[in-house]
């Protein structure tokens, strides 16, 4: 296995009701996007959120989607909440749209341009968007806007309109056309693009072309930006409502769950034995022992196979073991491999909340 195919084991990644989470700042993952746009390797992230959550437990589809992102950041004060109660020590909410303003306002002397291309968002926003970075003239340059107008993701994904985008030489496509079929475009364009960063940000184009004010930052550390956007924009709040009630049922029913999976006793070992493709953990499952489970995972990984994951044997399993789990998951299906997981009843319940397809022993 190259070095590059084990950089999902690198990373400081949980699972938060099954979303992979990276503990970053918006820094780090600033530097992240920097050193890709240097080094022109590929980086798609994504920014969950409440409404990422209950789409992601009710559709493997989306799931998978989060899985296979190369960084996952906590978009929204109920993540960080979520996350601080599965014991994640989470460092700091990363919205997409600190991210971009840290990317746009850096005047740093080692602050490298980087070119963005704005798809899809409301009429007329994307080339908003392209002009107030061309009045703006600083470290983030336009490099061509496109707006594909309302159809499905087929016709958005035209020869074309692909070739278009490349022509511009972008550095970071921004796409805004909601966050599923947003997602959908960019998966099935990966390989087509060119441009090292991609990413859904959809609420960034109308912030960036003035459509849409941005909460003040003390509405945002209080966590009630959610207010700010109903008030800007009416329409949300049938879908704040279903996320926000959502998110209650998760809290009461799920929670509880993962939190009792995730309790043990510290001095407890983890005991690890490989045959063939089957790997089967033993007693402690947790941060405790997660440098343990990397070298696990990646020497099984070195196999080149379908892996088995017995669980039957743990006694606990939190959710940074789970983050482990599905970097797992995430590396086998990338060189075309699946991973198959096998828990006792109180894990399964576990796996089970955390959107895992676990065969129950």
């Amino acid at each position: 296995m190259t070095p590059a195919s084990r950089a999902p084991f690198n990373r400081d990644v949980w699972a938060v009701f099954g979303m992979p989470i990276d503990n970053v700042t918006v820094a780090e993952a600033a530097a992240q996007i920097e050193a890709a746009v240097e080094t022109r390797e590929r980086l798609s992230f994504v920014t969950p959120n409440v409404n990422w959550l209950v789409r992601a437990l009710k559709d493997p589809a989306t799931m998978r989607q989060i899985v296979d992102a190369d960084l996952s950041l906590a978009d929204g004060a109920p993540i960080v909440w979520l996350a601080r109660r599965l014991g994640m020590p989470i460092k700091e909410r990363v919205a997409g749209s600190d991210l971009f303003n840290h990317l746009r306002y850096d005047t740093s002397a080692d602050a490298k341009p980087i070119r963005v291309y704005f798809f899809g968002g409301r009429e007329g926003a994307a080339e908003a968007a392209y002009l107030a970075l061309e009045r703006e003239n600083g470290r983030l340059q336009p490099a061509g806007w496109h707006n594909p107008g309302f159809g499905d993701v087929a016709s958005m994904s035209a020869p074309e309109i692909c070739a278009k985008i490349n022509a511009a030489r972008p550095d970071f496509v921004l796409v805004s056309l909601g966050a599923a079929k947003g997602q959908a475009w960019i998966e099935r364009n990966l390989d087509t693009l060119e441009a090292p960063i991609l990413a859904h940000l959809g609420a960034v184009v109308d912030f960036v072309a003035g459509t849409i004010k941005r909460a003040p930052r003390w509405v945002s550390r209080l966590g009630l930006e959610w207010i700010w956007r109903i008030i800007e924009e009416p329409s949300l709040w049938k879908r704040y409502w279903n996320d926000g009630t959502a998110l209650l049922a998760l809290a009461r029913t799920r929670l509880p769950v993962l939190q009792r999976a995730a309790k043990t006793d510290q001095r407890d070992e983890l005991v690890v034995e490989t045959e063939g493709k089957r790997v089967a953990l033993t007693g402690n499952a947790s941060l405790a022992h997660r440098d343990q489970l990397r070298s696990t995972f990646v020497s099984a990984c070195d196999q080149s196979s379908d892996i088995d994951l017995d669980l039957n044997g743990a006694t606990a399993l939190d959710a940074a073991a789970m983050g482990q789990i599905r970097m797992l998951e995430k590396d086998l299906r990338t060189r075309g491999h699946t991973l198959r997981v096998e828990a006792g009843q109180n894990l399964s319940l576990a796996l089970k909340a955390a959107g895992f397809e676990a065969q129950a022993a």
